[in-house]
């Protein structure tokens, strides 16, 4: 623990525990054989800090209830503890007792927040709001309210806004969840007019997929808005708001200087309207656009150039670091697994040059559709690459048949350029061995008395044979000089499963010698230029019939097993019969660290007192990860 000095000031203690706090570490689990790998995320328990002295109980329970805070665990205190805990919040997301369980919050009334800065609300505040108003205060910066309500337009507009926002005069962000009303109980915009030209320090404002109608007005109201930094919002359907933002529209209606501080943007709207945005956005640095109509009317030749011409129309918005592009339904069958939208490669190097600092780009089309590719050149790719070299993320959703020119060289030009990169999907049936790779095999991959070769009849025993592990890498002691990874930052990659003999009918007639050689030639190039990869995903197989989406976490630990399963289209598997393991499943809804950290006000008076606490887990799942919106992290 350092020095007595260090350990005894408040100053030092807080900061270690602070930083302690914010550790987090990852791990692979299955919890049946018939269970999917997960991949989770864990913090180190604060516990065995809290058992220290009265000093560290204090500051190790106060970033607790600061950064982790657990409502429930205050129903089982005396009201004076209760307060203690409660002035130590400053951020909280709570979820209001389900309707078919109804519980208590008695256990909230007269607590006073002081030191709340941030809420989100997942209530009927119709039902649980009154037990929740004693955390609005002027102090709070931040308030989200979710989950359905059940109350009438009116007693919204009249009861719920004012008791969210009268009291909170110094918000600087505003959010409004998804599904918020029912289609039968819609709420006009207006009735938040009043309520936002009070909150002069509004900066952030959120209402997309939310329910309100009108939205179109408001979007041209906070236009306007002076110190506004981030906007989510949905247009009302149809092209109305081209009256305003069409420059060759005469009969416009012009916006004066329009967002004249918005960096961020996210918006669901009709591609006309789309493509006339980027002139009034010029300072954006992120912008997030979902682009469909009611599809009520047969496909037009323009719109499978959307994407094409929303790309061109950016060349405008150059400060841009975010952009995600989503196309959903535009038309009748459009876009389909047979009608697809296209992505050219002038349109993708274009967008790179024009926007220089793209750190994160997402570009997709709604299940069952893809991307067209068949227009994206490997030149093009290259150009698109090198203009990029800050590219952090990368999304693609392609065609796998569509874009067979980059099977070959997409990595080697994005590895050239872009060492930034941690993300990269491309639904492409990219070939790995086409990377280069040093002559001298990694022992992992050289079959020796310990680790045979595949001879077995069973294709799973290829996974006892290749257990690895990246920090105990001990390469071929004859290789002098270390071969460069083309990623070393890289932690997910998904790529179409390409197409090998591991999944064709004739899998069984498979020489071992073959079907070893087919494995090792994929794995050698993970090991190398790979080094810090946590995901591998098998994004669909490489003619686009089969969507699914499999991943196998922390696949270097065992890389062979891994690649086998990755070319087979089997799912991870890491169980083992002949063992039984015993491990703590203790989620996120535990309450271990804030049942010890309740026990403060029982420490004896001394400074250096001890008190003995329950034994609890070493660690304590936080949260199941989930990377990327369309899939989930279960195998």
């Amino acid at each position: 623990m350092g020095t007595p000095a260090i350990g005894t000031n408040r100053h030092v203690v807080r900061l270690i525990l602070h930083h302690l706090s914010a550790i987090k570490y990852k791990d692979r689990r299955q919890r049946g054989p018939d269970e999917p790998v997960e991949l989770l995320e864990f913090r180190p328990t604060l516990v065995p800090s809290i058992l220290v002295n009265r000093l560290w109980a204090d500051e190790g329970s106060s970033v607790l209830w600061r950064r982790y805070p657990h409502l429930p665990a205050l129903r089982d205190m005396d009201p004076e503890r209760r307060q203690y805990y409660a002035s130590k919040v400053q951020q909280l997301f709570t979820m209001g007792p389900p309707s078919r369980q109804p519980e208590s919050l008695d256990f909230l009334d007269g607590l006073q927040w002081p030191r709340l800065k941030s809420l989100e609300l997942e209530i009927d505040f119709i039902r649980h709001g009154h037990k929740f108003l004693s955390m609005l205060s002027p102090g709070l910066e931040h308030i989200e309210l979710s989950g359905l309500q059940s109350c009438s337009s009116a007693y919204f507009a009249e009861v719920v806004l004012p008791s969210l926002l009268t009291p909170c005069q110094s918000i600087k962000s505003l959010r409004f969840g998804a599904a918020l009303f029912s289609e039968d109980e819609a709420v006009h915009v207006s009735v938040l007019y009043d309520h936002l030209d009070s909150l002069s320090a509004i900066e952030t404002f959120g209402v997309k997929g939310s329910g309100f109608v009108g939205n179109d007005d408001l979007f041209l109201r906070l236009s306007q808005y002076h110190g506004l930094l981030e906007l989510e919002i949905d247009l009302d359907p149809g092209v109305l708001m081209l009256a305003h933002l069409d420059t060759n529209n005469p009969l416009r209606s012009p916006l004066s200087l329009p967002f004249p501080s918005l960096k961020r943007l996210s918006i669901m709207c009709y591609p006309e309207v789309t493509l006339a945005l980027p002139t009034h956005l010029g300072s954006l640095e992120d912008l997030e656009v979902d682009i469909c109509r009611v599809p009520d009317r047969f496909v037009e030749p323009t719109d499978f150039h959307v994407v094409d011409d929303l790309l061109s129309r950016l060349s405008h918005c150059g400060r841009l670091h975010v952009l995600k592009v989503g196309i959903g339904p535009i038309a009748l069958d459009f876009p389909s697994s047979s009608s697809l939208p296209f992505l050219s490669g002038q349109a993708l190097s274009g967008l790179a040059r024009s926007c220089e600092r793209l750190r994160d780009i997402h570009i997709f089309a709604a299940e069952p559709s893809a991307i067209d590719g068949s227009d994206l050149r490997s030149e093009d790719f290259e150009a698109f690459c090198k203009s990029l070299p800050a590219l952090v993320r990368l999304n693609l959703k392609i065609h796998p048949g569509t874009a067979t020119s980059l099977e070959q060289t997409a990595l080697q030009s994005l590895g050239d350029h872009c060492a930034e990169l941690e993300v990269l999907r491309l639904k492409i049936p990219i070939q790995l061995p086409s990377l280069s790779v040093p002559s001298n095999v990694p022992q992992v991959l050289v079959s020796t008395p310990t680790t045979p070769a595949m001879e077995h009849d069973s294709l799973r025993d290829l996974a006892t044979n290749a257990h690895y592990s990246f920090d105990g890498f001990d390469p071929d002691p004859s290789h002098s000089a270390p071969f460069p990874a083309l990623f070393p930052r890289l932690t997910h990659l998904a790529i179409s499963r390409p197409e090998n003999p591991l999944v064709s009918l004739e899998a069984e007639d498979i020489a071992p010698e073959l079907e070893e050689a087919l494995v090792r030639s994929w794995a050698h190039p993970l090991l190398i230029h790979f080094p810090r990869l946590e995901i591998l995903e098998a994004w669909g197989d490489w003619m686009g019939q089969d969507n699914e989406c499999l991943k196998y976490f922390l696949p270097m630990e065992e890389v062979l097993a891994s690649t086998w399963e990755f070319l087979s289209g089997a799912e991870q598997d890491l169980w083992d019969g002949d063992e039984e393991e015993d491990v703590n499943w203790n989620g996120y809804e535990s309450v271990d660290d804030w049942d010890a950290a309740s026990y403060l006000n029982e420490y004896p008076a001394g400074e250096h007192a001890h008190r003995t606490l329950p034994p609890l887990a070493p660690t304590e799942q936080l949260s199941t990860m989930s990377l990327h919106g369309e899939s989930s992290n279960a195998a």
